[in-house]
This record gives C-alpha cells, sequence and structure tokens, in this order.
C-alpha cells in the first residue's frame, strides 16, 4: 500500500436540484467499507431540500460530511466543485456525481488503486427510466445488489439498453485485467461521456493543475479538461476494477439544452497547458477577496453563502 493510498479521502458530490437522488448515493456511501471518509456536497444552487439531507445525514454520523453552496448562476459545476476542493481535508479527492450510486466495495477498490503518478476513472450502469423510479420511491437498496445478481435476475426493462441488459458486463468484466498496479495495460478510458461520475487524483496533483477550469458554464466538459491536463503533467488514467462500477439513475438528457463547452476543450488539447486558466488559484483569490470586503465594512457586502 502506498502513502497516498493511506491518505485521508474526500468524496465530493456534486449536485443540482435532484436531492432525493443525491440520498440514495448517500445512502451507497454509508454503507462502505475500507477506511474513514468525509463527504463533501458541493450544491450549485437549489432550494432548502438539499441541505435538508445534508442535515439529515449529519445527525446519522454515518460519516464526516460539509455543505458547499453557490447560488444560481447558469450551470456552473466547474466553481462549485473547486470550491468543494477547497474546503476537503483530504489527501486523496474522489469526485461523484448526485446520480451515480456507488455499490458495496467501491471505496474499497479505489484505496486500493491509489497510487502515485495515475488518477482514477470508472464505468457505469445505466439504469432505464422506470426501474430508477422504483430506486426512488421505493428505496431498493440496490448498491448491495451483487454482480451475480444482477446477471442472473436483471430483466431487460431495467437497463436503458438491451445490449446492457443481456450482459451487464460493467459489473463483471472478466476480460477486463486493467488496473494501475498491473504492469503493461493499457491506459483506462472510460465508455460513455466523461470522467465527472466517477474521477479520482491526490490533492497535490489536483493543485498542481489548478483544478477544474471554471470558464466551462453549461454543459459537460469540465472534466475531459482537466482529465487532458493531468495527462500532461504525465499521469495515466487507471480503472479500479468491476466493484467500482456504478449504477447510473435515469434522468433526462441536459446535453444539447445548454451551450457546449467543446471549443473549450479543443483549446485545452492543442495548448501546452497543464494549469486551469481561472482555476483553484482564482476562486481562492475571490473568496479572499469578499472576506476582506466584508471585514471593513464594504456598502455592498457579498451576500453568498459559500459553506453550510
Amino acid at each position: 500500500m502506498s502513502a497516498l493510498s493511506r491518505a485521508r479521502l474526500s468524496v465530493i458530490v456534486s449536485t443540482y436540484d435532484w436531492p432525493e437522488a443525491l440520498d440514495v448515493v448517500l445512502r451507497g456511501l454509508s454503507e462502505q467499507e475500507g477506511g474513514a471518509f468525509e463527504v463533501v456536497v458541493a450544491e450549485d444552487g437549489a432550494g432548502p431540500e438539499t441541505a435538508d439531507v445534508v442535515e439529515r445525514w449529519r445527525a446519522a454520523r454515518a460519516f464526516p460530511i460539509e455543505h458547499v453552496w453557490q447560488p444560481k448562476a447558469g450551470w456552473r459545476k466547474a466553481r462549485v466543485l473547486n470550491l468543494a476542493g477547497l474546503s476537503a481535508e483530504g489527501g486523496y479527492l474522489l469526485f461523484l456525481d448526485r446520480d451515480a450510486i456507488p455499490r458495496r466495495g467501491f471505496l474499497r477498490a479505489i484505496r486500493r488503486c491509489i497510487l502515485p503518478g495515475w488518477f482514477l476513472a470508472s464505468k457505469r450502469l445505466h439504469l432505464s427510466q422506470e426501474f430508477s423510479r422504483r430506486v426512488l420511491e421505493e428505496r431498493l437498496p440496490v448498491w448491495r445488489w451483487s454482480a451475480a445478481h444482477w446477471l442472473a435476475h436483471t430483466p431487460r426493462e431495467l437497463l436503458t439498453s438491451h445490449r446492457e441488459a443481456r450482459s451487464p458486463g460493467a459489473l463483471l468484466p472478466l476480460r477486463d485485467r486493467r488496473r494501475p498496479w498491473r504492469s503493461g495495460q493499457p491506459e483506462f478510458s472510460p465508455p460513455y461521456e466523461g470522467y465527472g461520475f466517477c474521477f479520482g487524483f491526490s490533492r497535490a496533483d489536483f493543485e498542481r493543475a489548478n483544478g477544474f477550469d471554471m470558464r466551462f458554464v453549461g454543459w459537460g466538459g469540465e472534466d475531459e479538461d482537466l482529465a487532458a491536463r493531468l495527462r500532461r503533467m504525465g499521469l495515466r488514467c487507471g480503472w479500479p476494477g468491476p466493484r467500482a462500477t456504478m449504477l447510473h439513475l435515469w434522468h433526462p438528457a441536459k446535453k444539447g439544452t445548454m451551450p457546449s463547452n467543446a471549443p473549450l476543450v479543443r483549446e485545452t488539447k492543442t495548448s501546452g497547458r497543464i494549469e486551469a486558466v481561472e482555476g483553484l488559484r482564482e476562486l481562492a483569490a475571490e473568496l479572499e477577496g469578499q472576506v476582506s470586503a466584508n471585514r471593513v465594512g464594504s456598502s455592498s457586502p457579498v451576500s453568498e453563502p459559500e459553506k453550510r
């Protein structure tokens, strides 16, 4: 076990107007094994319902939990993830989406793959619209279901495609032996779109890259942008294995309803940059400026609550 793998783990869960899904993700985290961890809920603007979910879990004492928040001003996921990164105390940061449920054994699999020179991403099994509704309304503990259970008992209507129904292979991919500790294995590229639903790296690497680029406003791309810069730093992408496969709740697609960030991703991939243009340092300076303004009794004090 590397010294990095013994570092405190901060699990950062991004959320946006879906407290029911967040609650299920936190339920999945509450049954994890493999060492202590903290949770930071990163909320990109919503009503009081998300804060209520966080308070219930704080009272349950299943894990230490913090809540960072920013008001709605467009889709500013990159900014709120940086805000959570500044708030987190762990030496290793694991970013999850509030629509991706971690299965039992998830964090143990992650910890085994925390190695210098690597960042982590994973796979997901897409649940159907109707089954996702049942998971939320009936509180089905799908994170407890084993791979054998999914393979033996999952009818097609529970998943989004017949291909997944025939073989939920993300849960039990016998031929896929890619792991960071195995020499000679190809680098992992996550299927589907992006890294953001499960994205892990050391705090040191996150800070060296200056975090997520806050120029990304609107749907997607902030995770792909950071992955490109991490690779430019010399890191490789590893897969933690089938136990790290997540269960993705159905929701209406946001792609196509928001501005595209593809030009920013292309700019990063053609540049030599490893640092975000507007990232962690810029956000830290912004927050310090707000605190200083309030300390001297500014005539227009900042009212934005950054942490709850």
